[in-house]
């Protein structure tokens, strides 16, 4: 026990620094979003080209995302994100050397790996770290990245995009994740279900603690890559089909997807939208939009996570009921503002929305978490990833545009594809009758091999 007998304190470190690692992560996706208007006329693009530019990126980030899981569940996380930063900064640059709009996809493409990889290492090193009553406002700080990220980058592509060319816009902002990448290098990785340890024993106390029984992989010493290969696809099957057998697990994946199609669909086109329906010029356009992002998603996220952990207990589900009617607020919200004329009123209803859907954002994350035990947090990530990358980023950007392309209106492809937006969010409400359920398995789970790790060291101590 700490020797005054108090909670051990979490440091704020691996918050910080997984939360630059987030915020660069964004600001380099979200670039190419302000450069859409520059591309468009120097290019002659279609809708759909546009948002192909976006899609593209996810769709090969979708492909990668569960084997990414698989190694954030058996290699050193920080060593995983730190040498990804590395490249992700090198793989940026493909995107300013493009030649033409195949090039440029193809850049896009490359750079959809790293985000494969980073994500579910930092999700699962954040939930070792802090314990369950912190992990809304922990994974808050990290969310509100995406929209601070988002906003910074769409700025930022329309504003260097507009002044010095868009090749310059994705050269910039490739620097800053080589120098992230050094801090996350330095980082304690934390022991698998750390956080789940009673919070009256010290960090002495912990390191004491034999090393993690673990059958994962036994028997891996000495196969050839190709029986390698195949053992680690049987054990991902089957983590795989156990995350699935989560029932809160199911419905958090539909949510989420539908969340962010939102999302996605929303800050791809919405600089787009103000410069055709709102009357304003790109740098104004994309500066406007990434206000609204980053502004918005940062009060959202930061007040949604510690809304989240403080009155979630108020509700059965309370998590879960908090994410769903946010979202569908901000469906709403956004609804409306496409419908009324005066643009400061649509501005004003859109920030509000966005404010919305980021509060959403870090209950949703803290809920897979207390659902998913500790050794398979990195593919329950990944499976998450998954899901909004198909259904959500890659789909909307490309939908959207696709309907814009059919209907002759970037607004009539908004409302065809709120209502579905809705319902699927709807569908996530029934997590809230089985979410407390779930987390009480995981945490007796631990409960029990905690004690038998301790009576271990208790009989290996003099």
């Amino acid at each position: 026990m700490s020797p005054d007998g108090t909670r051990r304190r979490f440091p704020l470190w691996p918050l910080a620094v997984m939360a630059l690692v987030s915020l660069v992560d964004q600001i380099d996706v979200s670039v190419a979003r302000g450069v859409l208007p520059v591309l468009e006329k120097e290019w002659d693009l279609s809708n759909t080209e546009l948002g192909l530019i976006s899609s593209v990126f996810v769709f090969v980030s979708a492909l990668a995302a569960i084997p990414a899981g698989w190694v954030a569940d058996h290699y050193r996380r920080t060593r995983v994100i730190g040498w990804t930063l590395l490249s992700w900064s090198g793989l940026i640059l493909l995107s300013a050397t493009a030649v033409n709009y195949v090039n440029l996809l193809v850049a896009r493409a490359a750079m959809g790996i790293g985000q494969a990889v980073d994500d579910p290492a930092s999700t699962s090193l954040l939930g070792d770290s802090y314990p369950s009553r912190m992990r809304a406002r922990v994974f808050s700080w990290q969310q509100v990245s995406f929209f601070l990220g988002g906003g910074i980058g769409l700025a930022l592509g329309g504003w260097i995009g507009e002044t010095l060319g868009w090749r310059w816009a994705f050269a910039i902002v490739g620097v800053p994740g080589a120098v992230i990448s050094v801090l996350v290098f330095k980082m304690r990785e934390p022991r698998r279900g750390e956080a789940e340890l009673p919070e009256a024993m010290s960090w002495e106390e912990i390191a004491a603690l034999p090393p993690k029984p673990s059958n994962r992989m036994s028997g891996a010493q000495g196969l050839s890559f190709g029986q390698f290969a195949r053992l680690a696809v049987t054990e991902l099957t089957s983590q795989l089909k156990m995350i699935l057998g989560i029932r809160t697990m199911r419905y958090v994946l539909i949510g989420v997807a539908a969340l962010l199609f939102t999302v996605s669909g929303i800050g791809t086109w919405l600089a787009i939208y103000h410069e055709r329906y709102s009357g304003l010029s790109i740098g104004a356009a994309t500066g406007v939009t990434g206000g609204l992002l980053g502004i918005g998603g940062l009060i959202g996220t930061l007040a949604g996570g510690t809304f989240s952990d403080r009155y979630h207990h108020r509700w059965k589900g309370g998590r879960i009921v908090i994410v769903v009617w946010s979202s569908v607020t901000c469906a709403l919200l956004f609804m409306v503002s496409f419908a009324v004329d005066p643009v400061p009123l649509r501005l004003a209803l859109q920030f509000l929305g966005v404010t919305a859907a980021a509060g959403a954002a870090p209950g949703l994350r803290a809920a897979m978490m207390d659902v998913m035990p500790p050794e398979s947090r990195g593919v329950g990530a990944s499976a998450m990833a998954l899901t909004t990358s198909v259904f959500g980023q890659a789909l909307a950007p490309v939908l959207v545009g696709t309907l814009a392309d059919l209907t002759g209106s970037l607004v009539a492809a908004f409302y065809i594809v709120f209502p579905p937006v809705i319902v699927g969010l709807l569908l996530l409400l029934r997590a809230r009758h089985t979410v407390e359920a779930d987390a009480q398995v995981i945490i007796t789970a631990i409960y029990e091999e905690n004690q038998l790790l301790e009576a271990e060291r208790t009989q290996l101590s003099p």
